[in-house]
């Protein structure tokens, strides 16, 4: 059984911080400059930091997300009322409204049930005009990256009003292609532990693909890296770039209904 305590810390506030690398940012807006793309949509935006620099170039952008206080985040950076911001899921996407749609941040790893995958991927492809393009990125599952996920590696400390708090990821247990990780953050002054769980699911490259092509995409580049190396077996993630297609296959599941 879990020990959960709750303390000052505001998580969504703190997340650009802890998550300072910008490598896959800066691959997605070369993506949506190349397309020439004016309307963007980006699923599971979070803080809004991708958001805001696509709609910074003149962009109409719509940011969606499920939790209020990353919308929050969002809607205070610098930018942010240039954005359509949106609580929710991918349902919330207008049809036709996107020629470039985004999940950044490993957002695509959330849906760790196959139909609720599905739905998402066919809400973005409604949420996208002919030929639009959806790009995001999956960790690779043979890069084993749970295996990094432990206190020694992954600890931080944040300066909090407060005084500071150390965060640290924890793998609890691994049934592939799902994987379970605690978020611990801990008040060094009292030793009081917040420990949320989250899984994810690490699909594989062939995975990824026939579930794009089930819901109306075509595949048009695959990467291993943010440098846009090719994608090998020892790639760390699976970046894959895909074309709107005329519709999705008719068949299992066809039926399904937005989250």
């Amino acid at each position: 059984m879990l020990l959960t305590v709750r303390m000052a810390f505001d998580f969504a506030a703190a997340y650009d911080e802890l998550n300072p690398d910008d490598r896959d940012h800066l691959c997605y807006a070369a993506l949506a400059d190349e397309r020439g793309a004016t309307r963007v949509l980006d699923l599971g935006c979070g803080t809004g930091r991708l958001t805001r620099a696509l709609a910074a170039r003149g962009r109409t952008a719509v940011g969606i997300d499920p939790d209020p206080a990353m919308l929050r985040v969002a809607r205070s950076g610098p930018g942010g009322e240039h954005v359509d911001w949106r609580r929710g899921f991918s349902d919330r996407a207008d049809t036709c409204s996107a020629d470039f749609a985004v999940m950044s941040g490993h957002v695509a790893q959330v849906f760790t049930d196959d139909a609720a995958w599905l739905r998402a991927l066919r809400d973005l492809h409604r949420a996208l005009v002919a030929d639009g393009v959806l790009a995001f990125e999956s960790r690779h599952p043979a890069a084993r990256a749970w295996e990094r996920w432990t206190r020694a590696a992954t600890l931080r400390t944040v300066d909090t009003p407060d005084g500071p708090v150390e965060f640290w990821h924890e793998t609890a247990w691994v049934s592939l292609p799902l994987v379970a990780y605690d978020t611990v953050t801990r008040d060094p002054r009292t030793g009081e532990d917040d420990v949320h769980r989250a899984v994810l699911a690490f699909r594989d490259a062939a995975a990824l693909e026939l579930s794009l092509g089930t819901a109306g995409f075509t595949v048009s580049h695959r990467y291993g890296d943010w440098t846009r190396a090719p994608l090998t077996d020892d790639s760390p993630e699976i970046i894959l770039v895909a074309r709107r297609g005329a519709g999705p296959e008719v068949g299992d599941g066809a039926d399904l209904g937005s989250a």
